[in-house]
């Protein structure tokens, strides 16, 4: 069985678009990342919403374990999102694997254990489709099972 009867969503930006209007758009999503497009709708790239978070709060989060001995500096973390507010997202995005349509499950659970993504870009040819999520592409696979149990009972 191909991606073709997985639920995929249209969660994209062009790769133009502020990191603002990238969030809002990760927020409306049913997914944890966008794909990143050019004027031809092609993948340049994924916006997870770990890259937000990325974006958002200083980088030195990745180096402490805990936050508790910290003070929260407000204006220093305002300061900081008026700063990335309006750069391109494409600025805080990365490279990422695409999976073709015709992929089969297996191959994209396989993609999804190595890459640690938790979406990936589906793509015909080499234009976006939409975003699998690992949630989508285990129901499908959940609900098939389902759907033959209830078959064979009927029998």
């Amino acid at each position: 069985m191909a991606l073709h009867d997985v639920e995929l969503v249209n969660a994209s930006v062009p790769r133009t678009a502020s990191l603002a209007a990238a969030a809002a758009r990760l927020l409306a999503a049913s997914v944890p990342a966008l794909a990143l497009l050019d004027e031809a709708e092609r993948v340049t790239g994924i916006f997870s919403q770990e890259d937000l978070l990325k974006a958002v709060f200083p980088g030195y989060l990745e180096e402490v374990r805990h936050t508790a001995f910290m003070p929260e500096d407000a204006p220093s973390l305002e300061k900081l999102a008026r700063e990335v507010r309006d750069r391109p997202v494409s600025e805080f995005a990365r490279e990422c694997d695409t999976l073709r349509a015709d992929d089969s499950k297996l191959h994209a659970a396989e993609r999804f254990v190595h890459t640690h993504e938790g979406a990936l870009p589906v793509v015909d040819g080499d234009r976006f489709v939409g975003m699998v999520s690992i949630a989508a592409l285990c129901h499908a696979r959940l609900e098939r099972a389902s759907q033959l149990s209830r078959e064979r009972q009927s029998s």
